[in-house]
Protein backbone atom coordinates (compact mmCIF):
# COMPACT_ATOMS: atom_id res chain seq x y z
CA UNK A 1 0.00 0.00 0.00
CA UNK A 2 1.58 3.41 -0.93
CA UNK A 3 0.43 6.62 1.10
CA UNK A 4 0.81 10.27 0.06
CA UNK A 5 -0.03 13.04 2.22
CA UNK A 6 -0.83 16.23 0.95
CA UNK A 7 -0.68 19.50 3.77
CA UNK A 8 -3.63 21.62 2.50
CA UNK A 9 -3.56 23.95 5.14
CA UNK A 10 -2.27 24.52 8.78
CA UNK A 11 -5.89 21.47 9.51
CA UNK A 12 -6.31 20.03 6.45
CA UNK A 13 -4.84 17.11 4.52
CA UNK A 14 -5.55 15.15 1.72
CA UNK A 15 -4.53 11.69 1.42
CA UNK A 16 -3.82 9.21 -1.47
CA UNK A 17 -4.31 5.38 -0.90
CA UNK A 18 -2.98 3.07 -3.25
CA UNK A 19 -3.30 -0.69 -3.69
CA UNK A 20 -1.54 -2.53 -6.38
CA UNK A 21 -3.38 -4.95 -8.53
CA UNK A 22 -2.05 -8.39 -6.83
CA UNK A 23 -2.89 -7.09 -3.39
CA UNK A 24 -6.62 -6.04 -4.60
CA UNK A 25 -7.20 -9.53 -6.20
CA UNK A 26 -6.03 -11.28 -2.88
CA UNK A 27 -8.97 -9.58 -1.23
CA UNK A 28 -11.56 -10.32 -3.32
CA UNK A 29 -10.34 -14.25 -3.04
CA UNK A 30 -9.95 -13.75 0.87
CA UNK A 31 -13.81 -12.57 0.35
CA UNK A 32 -15.16 -14.92 -1.95
CA UNK A 33 -13.30 -18.04 -0.68
CA UNK A 34 -14.83 -16.66 3.20
CA UNK A 35 -18.46 -17.00 1.14
CA UNK A 36 -17.55 -20.17 -0.16
CA UNK A 37 -17.15 -21.84 2.85
CA UNK A 38 -21.02 -21.07 3.61
CA UNK A 39 -22.72 -20.37 0.71
CA UNK A 40 -25.48 -23.07 -0.41
CA UNK A 41 -26.95 -22.13 -3.24
CA UNK A 42 -29.59 -24.60 -5.39
CA UNK A 43 -28.32 -27.75 -6.98
CA UNK A 44 -24.71 -27.64 -4.68
CA UNK A 45 -23.44 -28.83 -1.80
CA UNK A 46 -22.23 -26.42 1.12
CA UNK A 47 -18.47 -25.27 0.50
CA UNK A 48 -18.60 -27.14 -3.21
CA UNK A 49 -20.19 -23.96 -5.75
CA UNK A 50 -18.07 -23.04 -8.39
CA UNK A 51 -16.22 -19.96 -8.08
CA UNK A 52 -18.29 -18.49 -11.47
CA UNK A 53 -21.91 -18.68 -9.67
CA UNK A 54 -20.26 -16.97 -6.35
CA UNK A 55 -19.35 -14.20 -8.43
CA UNK A 56 -22.71 -13.95 -10.54
CA UNK A 57 -24.73 -14.21 -6.95
CA UNK A 58 -22.57 -12.38 -4.56
CA UNK A 59 -19.95 -9.82 -6.42
CA UNK A 60 -21.92 -6.26 -6.24
CA UNK A 61 -21.39 -7.73 -2.36
CA UNK A 62 -17.85 -8.61 -2.07
CA UNK A 63 -16.78 -5.44 -4.10
CA UNK A 64 -18.54 -3.70 -1.32
CA UNK A 65 -16.99 -5.52 1.36
CA UNK A 66 -13.82 -5.43 -0.68
CA UNK A 67 -13.72 -1.54 -1.36
CA UNK A 68 -14.66 -0.87 2.28
CA UNK A 69 -11.71 -2.95 3.68
CA UNK A 70 -9.06 -1.66 1.44
CA UNK A 71 -10.59 2.05 2.79
CA UNK A 72 -10.38 0.96 6.17
CA UNK A 73 -6.59 -0.68 5.98
CA UNK A 74 -5.37 2.94 4.56
CA UNK A 75 -7.56 4.91 7.15
CA UNK A 76 -5.52 2.56 9.94
CA UNK A 77 -2.74 3.37 8.35
CA UNK A 78 -3.40 7.23 8.62
CA UNK A 79 -3.82 6.87 11.89
CA UNK A 80 -1.55 4.26 13.09
CA UNK A 81 1.70 5.21 10.77
CA UNK A 82 1.34 8.35 10.71
CA UNK A 83 -0.09 9.57 13.81
CA UNK A 84 -2.72 11.24 11.62
CA UNK A 85 -6.42 11.40 13.66
CA UNK A 86 -8.88 12.75 11.58
CA UNK A 87 -11.70 14.89 12.99
CA UNK A 88 -15.50 13.99 11.49
CA UNK A 89 -15.84 11.90 8.71
CA UNK A 90 -13.44 12.60 5.79
CA UNK A 91 -14.63 13.27 2.16
CA UNK A 92 -14.07 9.95 0.28
CA UNK A 93 -13.20 10.09 -3.48
CA UNK A 94 -12.81 6.52 -4.67
CA UNK A 95 -13.71 4.29 -7.84
CA UNK A 96 -15.08 0.78 -6.45
CA UNK A 97 -12.62 -1.96 -6.31
CA UNK A 98 -11.94 -4.23 -9.44
CA UNK A 99 -9.95 -7.38 -9.85
CA UNK A 100 -6.54 -6.93 -12.07
CA UNK A 101 -6.31 -3.13 -11.33
CA UNK A 102 -5.26 -1.23 -8.80
CA UNK A 103 -7.24 0.25 -6.07
CA UNK A 104 -7.00 3.90 -5.77
CA UNK A 105 -8.96 6.29 -3.24
CA UNK A 106 -8.59 9.92 -1.76
CA UNK A 107 -9.47 11.07 1.95
CA UNK A 108 -9.77 15.00 2.76
CA UNK A 109 -9.82 15.45 6.35
CA UNK A 110 -9.39 17.97 8.76
CA UNK A 111 -7.55 17.20 12.31
CA UNK A 112 -6.34 19.37 15.09
CA UNK A 113 -3.40 21.78 14.07
CA UNK A 114 0.56 20.83 15.99
CA UNK A 115 0.85 23.65 18.51
CA UNK A 116 4.46 24.90 20.03
CA UNK A 117 3.22 24.30 23.53
CA UNK A 118 4.57 27.57 26.03
CA UNK A 119 6.09 27.37 29.25
CA UNK A 120 3.58 26.82 31.68
CA UNK A 121 5.18 29.13 33.96
CA UNK A 122 4.27 31.75 31.72
CA UNK A 123 0.69 31.07 33.10
CA UNK A 124 -0.36 33.27 35.89
CA UNK A 125 -3.92 32.72 37.93
CA UNK A 126 -4.62 33.47 41.48
CA UNK A 127 -6.41 30.79 43.72
CA UNK A 128 -8.60 31.19 47.09
CA UNK A 129 -7.15 29.30 49.76
CA UNK A 130 -9.79 28.77 52.66
CA UNK A 131 -9.15 28.53 56.15
CA UNK A 132 -12.12 27.95 59.03
CA UNK A 133 -11.90 29.71 62.27
CA UNK A 134 -12.31 27.83 65.56
CA UNK A 135 -15.60 29.73 65.55
CA UNK A 136 -16.92 28.48 62.36
CA UNK A 137 -15.94 24.66 63.26
CA UNK A 138 -17.90 25.42 66.55
CA UNK A 139 -20.91 26.45 64.83
CA UNK A 140 -20.84 22.95 62.24
CA UNK A 141 -20.35 21.33 65.29
CA UNK A 142 -23.67 22.88 66.40
CA UNK A 143 -25.54 21.59 63.20
CA UNK A 144 -23.83 18.09 63.55
CA UNK A 145 -25.36 17.67 67.32
CA UNK A 146 -28.65 18.93 65.75
CA UNK A 147 -28.34 16.12 63.34
CA UNK A 148 -27.90 12.96 65.20
CA UNK A 149 -30.25 14.45 68.03
CA UNK A 150 -32.66 11.75 69.39
CA UNK A 151 -36.33 11.63 70.46
CA UNK A 152 -37.96 10.96 73.28
CA UNK A 153 -41.12 10.43 74.98
CA UNK A 154 -42.51 13.89 76.94
CA UNK A 155 -43.32 13.42 80.62
CA UNK A 156 -43.98 17.03 82.24
CA UNK A 157 -46.33 18.26 79.17
CA UNK A 158 -49.71 16.79 76.87
CA UNK A 159 -49.48 20.15 74.76
CA UNK A 160 -47.34 20.07 71.13
CA UNK A 161 -44.41 22.55 71.24
CA UNK A 162 -42.48 23.85 67.93
CA UNK A 163 -39.66 21.28 67.47
CA UNK A 164 -41.23 18.32 68.91
CA UNK A 165 -42.01 14.98 66.88
CA UNK A 166 -45.49 14.07 67.19
CA UNK A 167 -47.58 11.25 66.10
CA UNK A 168 -50.83 12.02 64.44
CA UNK A 169 -53.65 10.13 62.42
CA UNK A 170 -55.75 12.40 59.67
CA UNK A 171 -58.10 12.83 57.26
CA UNK A 172 -58.11 15.00 54.82
CA UNK A 173 -61.16 16.82 52.92
CA UNK A 174 -62.30 19.25 50.52
CA UNK A 175 -66.29 20.46 50.52
CA UNK A 176 -66.40 17.70 52.73
CA UNK A 177 -65.25 14.97 50.85
CA UNK A 178 -61.90 12.56 51.41
CA UNK A 179 -59.84 12.72 48.79
CA UNK A 180 -57.61 9.92 47.71
CA UNK A 181 -53.87 10.19 49.79
CA UNK A 182 -55.40 12.37 52.04
CA UNK A 183 -55.38 10.03 54.93
CA UNK A 184 -53.05 8.60 57.57
CA UNK A 185 -52.49 6.23 60.98
CA UNK A 186 -50.00 7.24 63.00
CA UNK A 187 -48.05 9.43 60.92
CA UNK A 188 -44.61 10.95 62.25
CA UNK A 189 -43.95 14.22 62.20
CA UNK A 190 -40.99 16.77 63.32
CA UNK A 191 -42.80 20.43 63.91
CA UNK A 192 -40.83 23.30 62.22
CA UNK A 193 -39.59 20.75 59.49
CA UNK A 194 -41.71 22.22 56.58
CA UNK A 195 -42.47 18.48 55.43
CA UNK A 196 -46.01 19.25 55.36
CA UNK A 197 -47.99 21.59 53.58
CA UNK A 198 -47.39 25.03 54.40
CA UNK A 199 -49.37 26.05 57.13
CA UNK A 200 -50.38 22.01 59.06
CA UNK A 201 -47.12 22.00 61.08
CA UNK A 202 -48.11 25.42 62.64
CA UNK A 203 -51.46 24.63 63.40
CA UNK A 204 -50.53 21.41 65.44
CA UNK A 205 -48.24 23.52 67.58
CA UNK A 206 -50.62 24.14 70.86
CA UNK A 207 -52.77 20.94 70.52
CA UNK A 208 -53.12 18.80 73.27
CA UNK A 209 -52.33 14.63 72.86
CA UNK A 210 -55.57 12.87 72.68
CA UNK A 211 -57.58 15.40 71.40
CA UNK A 212 -59.28 15.83 68.17
CA UNK A 213 -58.64 19.24 66.24
CA UNK A 214 -59.17 20.85 62.79
CA UNK A 215 -56.47 21.79 60.28
CA UNK A 216 -57.33 24.09 57.38
CA UNK A 217 -54.81 24.45 54.80
CA UNK A 218 -54.84 25.70 50.89
CA UNK A 219 -52.50 23.63 48.71
CA UNK A 220 -49.93 25.10 47.19
CA UNK A 221 -51.03 26.25 43.24
CA UNK A 222 -47.35 24.48 42.13
CA UNK A 223 -48.42 20.99 44.08
CA UNK A 224 -47.64 18.58 42.43
CA UNK A 225 -51.16 16.41 41.89
CA UNK A 226 -52.81 18.52 39.86
CA UNK A 227 -56.17 17.98 41.60
CA UNK A 228 -54.90 19.25 44.55
CA UNK A 229 -53.23 22.24 43.32
CA UNK A 230 -54.78 25.51 44.58
CA UNK A 231 -57.64 23.73 46.44
CA UNK A 232 -58.44 24.62 49.82
CA UNK A 233 -58.92 21.87 52.19
CA UNK A 234 -59.60 20.69 55.89
CA UNK A 235 -57.56 17.82 57.91
CA UNK A 236 -59.46 16.26 60.34
CA UNK A 237 -56.67 15.40 63.28
CA UNK A 238 -55.94 13.47 66.77
CA UNK A 239 -52.70 13.76 68.36
CA UNK A 240 -51.39 10.63 69.40
CA UNK A 241 -48.26 11.32 71.22
CA UNK A 242 -44.99 13.95 71.25
CA UNK A 243 -41.51 13.36 71.91
CA UNK A 244 -39.05 16.42 72.04
CA UNK A 245 -35.67 16.36 70.64
CA UNK A 246 -32.58 15.82 73.08
CA UNK A 247 -29.43 17.37 71.52
CA UNK A 248 -26.39 15.65 72.68
CA UNK A 249 -23.88 17.93 73.72
CA UNK A 250 -20.49 18.82 71.70
CA UNK A 251 -17.79 16.07 73.39
CA UNK A 252 -15.97 12.68 73.16
CA UNK A 253 -19.38 10.97 73.05
CA UNK A 254 -20.89 12.71 70.08
CA UNK A 255 -17.18 11.96 68.29
CA UNK A 256 -17.26 8.47 69.41
CA UNK A 257 -21.32 8.60 67.81
CA UNK A 258 -20.32 9.56 64.37
CA UNK A 259 -17.10 7.24 64.23
CA UNK A 260 -14.78 9.26 65.51
CA UNK A 261 -11.98 8.82 68.16
CA UNK A 262 -12.42 12.12 70.39
CA UNK A 263 -13.75 15.99 70.37
CA UNK A 264 -10.19 16.50 69.09
CA UNK A 265 -10.61 14.33 66.03
CA UNK A 266 -13.95 15.35 65.13
CA UNK A 267 -12.99 18.89 65.25
CA UNK A 268 -10.08 18.05 62.53
CA UNK A 269 -12.46 16.06 60.75
CA UNK A 270 -14.87 18.57 60.57
CA UNK A 271 -12.13 21.62 59.70
CA UNK A 272 -10.74 19.46 56.64
CA UNK A 273 -14.18 18.81 55.53
CA UNK A 274 -15.14 22.53 55.48
CA UNK A 275 -12.19 23.68 54.52
CA UNK A 276 -12.50 20.84 51.77
CA UNK A 277 -15.09 22.16 50.41
CA UNK A 278 -14.34 25.56 50.15
CA UNK A 279 -10.94 24.59 48.37
CA UNK A 280 -12.33 22.02 46.32
CA UNK A 281 -14.82 25.06 44.94
CA UNK A 282 -12.00 27.56 44.50
CA UNK A 283 -9.82 24.93 42.47
CA UNK A 284 -12.44 24.40 39.92
CA UNK A 285 -12.74 28.20 39.54
CA UNK A 286 -8.54 28.46 39.26
CA UNK A 287 -8.83 25.21 36.63
CA UNK A 288 -11.65 27.80 34.73
CA UNK A 289 -9.04 30.89 34.96
CA UNK A 290 -6.21 28.88 33.96
CA UNK A 291 -8.07 27.34 31.00
CA UNK A 292 -9.23 31.19 29.42
CA UNK A 293 -5.81 31.97 29.79
CA UNK A 294 -4.50 29.57 27.97
CA UNK A 295 -7.58 30.04 25.12
CA UNK A 296 -6.06 33.55 25.35
CA UNK A 297 -2.49 32.88 24.90
CA UNK A 298 -2.80 30.85 21.97
CA UNK A 299 -3.18 32.07 18.17
CA UNK A 300 -4.13 29.15 15.64
CA UNK A 301 -6.52 28.45 13.28
CA UNK A 302 -9.42 26.18 14.85
CA UNK A 303 -10.49 23.13 12.53
CA UNK A 304 -14.17 24.19 10.91
CA UNK A 305 -15.63 20.56 12.13
CA UNK A 306 -14.73 21.81 15.53
CA UNK A 307 -16.26 24.88 14.88
CA UNK A 308 -19.22 24.02 13.91
CA UNK A 309 -19.70 21.62 16.69
CA UNK A 310 -18.90 24.02 19.42
CA UNK A 311 -21.00 26.44 18.14
CA UNK A 312 -23.70 23.89 17.86
CA UNK A 313 -23.39 23.30 21.40
CA UNK A 314 -23.75 26.74 22.67
CA UNK A 315 -26.93 27.78 20.04
CA UNK A 316 -28.69 24.48 22.03
CA UNK A 317 -27.33 26.03 25.38
CA UNK A 318 -28.79 29.14 24.59
CA UNK A 319 -31.88 27.58 23.27
CA UNK A 320 -32.01 25.63 26.94
CA UNK A 321 -31.97 29.47 28.49
CA UNK A 322 -34.47 31.17 26.89
CA UNK A 323 -37.06 28.08 27.21
CA UNK A 324 -36.32 28.17 31.10
CA UNK A 325 -37.04 31.92 30.44
CA UNK A 326 -40.06 31.41 29.83
CA UNK A 327 -39.94 31.69 26.00
CA UNK A 328 -41.95 29.71 23.75
CA UNK A 329 -40.00 27.42 21.61
CA UNK A 330 -39.82 29.54 18.29
CA UNK A 331 -38.80 32.66 20.11
CA UNK A 332 -36.07 30.84 22.07
CA UNK A 333 -35.00 29.45 18.69
CA UNK A 334 -35.05 33.05 17.04
CA UNK A 335 -33.27 34.40 20.36
CA UNK A 336 -30.35 31.82 20.58
CA UNK A 337 -29.69 32.15 16.84
CA UNK A 338 -30.01 36.55 17.08
CA UNK A 339 -27.62 36.09 20.21
CA UNK A 340 -25.31 32.80 18.90
CA UNK A 341 -22.62 35.66 17.17
CA UNK A 342 -21.65 37.34 19.89
CA UNK A 343 -20.39 34.27 21.33
CA UNK A 344 -18.37 33.02 18.46
CA UNK A 345 -14.66 34.32 20.17
CA UNK A 346 -15.50 32.87 23.17
CA UNK A 347 -16.57 29.59 21.43
CA UNK A 348 -12.76 29.72 19.32
CA UNK A 349 -11.08 30.27 22.91
CA UNK A 350 -11.97 27.89 24.44
CA UNK A 351 -11.65 25.31 21.40
CA UNK A 352 -7.92 26.36 20.69
CA UNK A 353 -7.64 25.82 25.02
CA UNK A 354 -9.08 22.33 24.29
CA UNK A 355 -6.74 21.65 21.28
CA UNK A 356 -3.73 22.50 23.50
CA UNK A 357 -5.18 20.63 26.87
CA UNK A 358 -5.24 17.32 24.56
CA UNK A 359 -2.03 18.21 23.35
CA UNK A 360 -0.65 18.59 26.69
CA UNK A 361 -2.10 15.65 27.94
CA UNK A 362 -0.33 13.47 24.85
CA UNK A 363 3.46 14.82 25.66
CA UNK A 364 3.38 13.91 29.12
CA UNK A 365 0.81 11.24 29.14
CA UNK A 366 -1.99 12.15 31.13
CA UNK A 367 -4.72 9.51 30.88
CA UNK A 368 -8.09 8.43 32.55
CA UNK A 369 -8.51 4.87 33.57
CA UNK A 370 -11.56 3.51 32.24
CA UNK A 371 -12.15 2.54 36.32
CA UNK A 372 -11.88 6.25 37.34
CA UNK A 373 -14.75 7.78 34.96
CA UNK A 374 -16.53 4.70 36.37
CA UNK A 375 -16.40 5.76 39.84
CA UNK A 376 -16.55 9.50 39.07
CA UNK A 377 -20.17 8.29 37.49
CA UNK A 378 -20.98 6.49 40.58
CA UNK A 379 -20.04 9.60 42.55
CA UNK A 380 -22.80 11.82 40.78
CA UNK A 381 -25.40 9.02 40.85
CA UNK A 382 -25.00 9.20 44.65
CA UNK A 383 -25.97 12.26 44.87
CA UNK A 384 -28.53 12.70 42.05
CA UNK A 385 -30.88 10.89 44.25
CA UNK A 386 -34.17 9.63 42.80
CA UNK A 387 -32.84 10.24 39.32
CA UNK A 388 -29.32 8.54 39.27
CA UNK A 389 -30.82 5.46 36.99
CA UNK A 390 -31.26 8.25 34.73
CA UNK A 391 -27.99 9.63 34.94
CA UNK A 392 -26.27 6.13 34.39
CA UNK A 393 -28.43 5.55 31.70
CA UNK A 394 -27.28 8.47 29.61
CA UNK A 395 -23.62 7.72 30.45
CA UNK A 396 -24.26 4.36 28.83
CA UNK A 397 -24.01 6.14 25.46
CA UNK A 398 -20.63 5.39 24.38
CA UNK A 399 -20.16 8.85 22.84
CA UNK A 400 -21.59 10.59 26.54
CA UNK A 401 -18.59 8.41 28.34
CA UNK A 402 -16.05 9.36 25.98
CA UNK A 403 -17.07 13.09 26.27
CA UNK A 404 -16.81 12.67 30.13
CA UNK A 405 -13.70 11.16 30.19
CA UNK A 406 -12.06 13.86 27.83
CA UNK A 407 -13.42 16.30 30.20
CA UNK A 408 -11.97 14.26 33.26
CA UNK A 409 -9.11 14.00 31.45
CA UNK A 410 -9.13 18.49 30.73
CA UNK A 411 -9.36 18.92 34.72
CA UNK A 412 -6.19 16.04 35.11
CA UNK A 413 -4.02 18.81 32.70
CA UNK A 414 -5.04 21.59 34.02
CA UNK A 415 -4.24 20.28 37.83
CA UNK A 416 -0.95 19.92 36.34
CA UNK A 417 -0.24 23.00 34.63
CA UNK A 418 -1.94 24.49 38.01
CA UNK A 419 1.50 23.09 39.88
CA UNK A 420 3.45 24.35 37.33
CA UNK A 421 2.29 27.87 36.65
CA UNK A 422 3.06 31.03 38.70
CA UNK A 423 -0.34 30.84 41.03
CA UNK A 424 -1.01 33.29 43.45
CA UNK A 425 -2.97 31.98 46.44
CA UNK A 426 -5.42 34.72 48.20
CA UNK A 427 -6.24 33.71 51.75
CA UNK A 428 -10.26 33.65 52.73
CA UNK A 429 -11.47 32.96 55.55
CA UNK A 430 -15.03 30.52 55.54
CA UNK A 431 -17.56 33.00 56.60
CA UNK A 432 -19.82 32.66 59.53
CA UNK A 433 -22.97 30.35 59.14
CA UNK A 434 -22.47 29.80 55.67
CA UNK A 435 -21.02 26.30 55.32
CA UNK A 436 -23.63 24.48 56.64
CA UNK A 437 -24.92 22.43 53.49
CA UNK A 438 -22.30 22.30 50.96
CA UNK A 439 -19.44 19.78 52.62
CA UNK A 440 -21.71 17.52 54.51
CA UNK A 441 -22.21 13.92 53.50
CA UNK A 442 -22.39 12.43 56.62
CA UNK A 443 -25.85 13.69 57.63
CA UNK A 444 -28.55 11.02 56.44
CA UNK A 445 -32.28 13.15 55.84
CA UNK A 446 -35.65 11.21 57.40
CA UNK A 447 -35.91 9.69 54.21
CA UNK A 448 -39.15 11.44 52.67
CA UNK A 449 -39.40 12.01 49.31
CA UNK A 450 -41.01 15.38 48.65
CA UNK A 451 -44.20 15.47 46.54
CA UNK A 452 -43.20 11.37 45.14
CA UNK A 453 -45.82 10.02 47.47
CA UNK A 454 -49.39 10.76 46.34
CA UNK A 455 -51.13 9.17 49.56
CA UNK A 456 -49.24 11.69 52.08
CA UNK A 457 -51.28 14.55 50.36
CA UNK A 458 -50.51 16.29 53.79
CA UNK A 459 -46.65 16.73 52.38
Amino acid sequence: MQLEIEELDSVRRRARIEVAAPSVDSAFSGAYNRIAQKAALPGFRKGRVPMSHLRKRYGRQVTSDVTNELLEKGFRALVDEHGLEPLGQPEVDLEPAKQGRPFVATLTFEVAPTVELLDPSSYAVEQEKWTASDAVVDHELEHLAERVAEFEDVTDREVAEDGDQVTLDYRGEIDEVPFAGGTASDATLELGSGRFIPGFEEQVVGQKVGEDFAIEVTFPEQYPSAELAGKAAVFHCTLKSIRHKVVPPINDALAEKVGLEDLADLKTRVKADIEGHYNERSAGSAREALKAEIGEAYDFDVPPVIVEGAMSGKRNELLREAMQGGAEQDEARAKAEAGLEEHREGVLRDARAEIVLDQVATAENIEVPEHEVSAYIEHIIRQTGQFGDRFRQVYRDPNRRAGLRRQMRHDKVLDFLLTKANVTPIPKDVPAHDHGDGHDHDHEHDGHDHGSQPEDAAE
